[in-house]
């Protein structure tokens, strides 16, 4: 989807902080045989700080690089997530609407998986008309009974944090180009498990284990020639991000930083970088590593970061990729503008 006059106003972002992998190790929550070959850092962890209470300090530290605008003038709010926020039976963006926006914006929960961030964008893309804005924000605290943050998923950790984007169709420091979201349907059983729909897993008290349901179903795939559907997802991605620059009017040797999930390097390097000529370094690979898989918010804690590194220029893009169930896959290209006065006097809130 080739966007038209949307903006990037500001990014909050909210990061707890980080519990080191030797920490985990010492106290005996990751394998210490795993630390030299995965050489991740640790862990961003907010304790009982509930996932909306992380969404709304993001926003606000949004609303505070923002210029001046204010939360009543907003015309749309997307909160996104992968893990669960509150009371069932109840939504977390009304926390935000209590405590920030209040109740005329329209406020939706997105669940799209990792890729939930990306989603909202499109769809708010679409929603905006001239002189529209939206808050996107993401927020995840994955330290509750039913995961292990340490060993969920082979090869990385999962941190917490909240994010928030503000948009807007007249000015920013960044233009969005260009945003997709597609879905492989037959990759559909990636991390189901094999386990029975109903009753769902919350109720019954299941363990969410992505380790153990990666590796079912790649026997099972494998048991039925599913490197179809392997090679399939790796066909689908690079249509998406081949799409997506085209779109923006830009090819990836203009790209100056490239954005994926936070996630394992050896993943990363032999099914993902090399598929696009890419190396680690033109990735976020080592700061993901350093705080977990973020759940909606990686790609965009990490753009903030790399204004806050001084590692983009005034007219650099940046490609944003993600990965999530389903099998969903989100590209996003973006032009930085201008760079904003803040980042040259904090770093991530």
């Amino acid at each position: 989807m080739r966007t038209s006059d949307i903006y990037l106003r500001s990014i909050g972002v909210h990061l707890p902080p980080v519990v080191s992998i030797e920490t985990a190790v010492a106290e005996g929550r990751y394998p210490a045989d795993e630390m030299e070959y995965f050489r991740l850092g640790g862990a961003a962890i907010a304790g009982d700080v509930p996932a909306p209470e992380l969404a709304l300090r993001a926003a606000r530290h949004a609303f505070e690089r923002s210029g001046g605008m204010s939360p009543r003038e907003l015309d749309l709010m997307l909160y996104a997530d992968v893990w669960h926020q509150g009371p069932e039976g109840w939504q977390p963006q009304y926390y935000l609407q209590q405590h920030l926006v209040g109740g005329d914006v329209l406020g939706i929960e997105v669940r799209h998986g990792c890729c939930g961030l990306f989603s909202a964008l499109q769809l708010a893309a679409g929603y905006l008309r001239p002189g529209g804005t939206a808050l996107l924000v993401g927020a995840d605290n994955h330290g509750t009974p039913l995961v292990d943050r340490w060993r969920m998923i082979e090869g990385n950790v999962m941190g917490d944090a909240g994010c928030a984007l503000l948009l807007t169709t007249d000015t920013g420091f960044a233009q969005v180009l260009s945003v997709n979201v597609v879905v492989l349907p037959e990759a559909e059983s990636v991390n189901d498990g094999g386990v029975p729909m109903f009753p769902p897993d919350a109720t019954v008290g299941r363990p969410l284990d992505f380790a153990a349901r990666n590796r079912e179903f790649r026997k099972r795939l494998f048991d039925r020639d599913g490197s179809e559907i392997m090679l399939a997802i790796q066909t689908t991605l690079m249509e998406l991000v081949d799409r997506t620059l085209k779109e923006a009017g830009i090819t990836l040797d203009e790209v100056a930083r490239v954005a994926f999930p936070h996630g394992r390097w050896d993943d990363l390097e032999h099914r993902g970088v090399n598929w696009f000529g890419l190396t680690l370094a033109d990735t976020t690979w080592e700061y993901g590593a350093g705080i977990g898989h973020l759940g909606v918010s990686d790609q965009f804690v990490a753009l903030d970061h790399l204004l806050a590194d001084g590692a983009l220029a005034r007219g650099d893009y940046v490609l944003l990729i993600g990965l999530g169930a389903g099998t969903t896959m989100a590209c996003a290209v973006l032009r930085i503008l201008d760079l904003p006065q803040e980042y040259a006097s904090d770093g991530p809130g």
